[in-house]
């Protein structure tokens, strides 16, 4: 089993060793028990993403006698839950410093950021012969003005 894959069933294993239920959790923290419950099975689909995710994951292992921030290293390394533009640095900065890192999620095609939607098709562009026609309908239009 990767880390990866062990990262939340580890997590579960320790809160369950300190005998601390998820409502526990989530009556302290104010998030639902069916988000730590995610994070558990590893299912990162309703997770936040940037430092709220740090922050809750920080806060669980605080909660349940894990170390907080190798937790959150390893929750990183695992599950890069930041801006999935950054994916190339991130694997970039683990070469560099020869740290592996298991994340291989496909990432989705680039949205349109103001309303997540596809960005729009590009205008095709003209050919030859529609350059010709432009420029000679461009030469009328203008001579024709005069």
């Amino acid at each position: 089993m990767s880390s990866r894959e062990a990262f939340g069933p580890n997590l579960r294993r320790i809160r369950v060793q300190h005998g601390i239920s998820l409502e526990q959790i989530a009556a302290q923290t104010k998030v639902s028990v069916a988000l730590w419950s995610g994070l558990e099975r590893n299912d990162m689909s309703r997770w936040p993403t940037g430092i709220f995710a740090r922050s809750y994951v920080r806060e669980y292992a605080r909660i349940v006698g894990a170390d907080p921030e190798a937790t959150v290293d390893e929750f990183c390394r695992c599950f890069p839950q930041g801006d999935r533009r950054a994916e190339r640095l991130i694997r970039g900065q683990a070469e560099i410093v020869g740290h592996p890192i298991e994340y291989d999620e496909k990432v989705p095609a680039e949205r349109d950021r103001r309303n997540g939607s596809p960005p729009a098709p590009k205008k095709p562009q003209p050919t030859g012969v529609r350059r010709l026609l432009d420029a000679l309908w461009g030469k009328t239009s203008t001579q024709g003005s005069s």
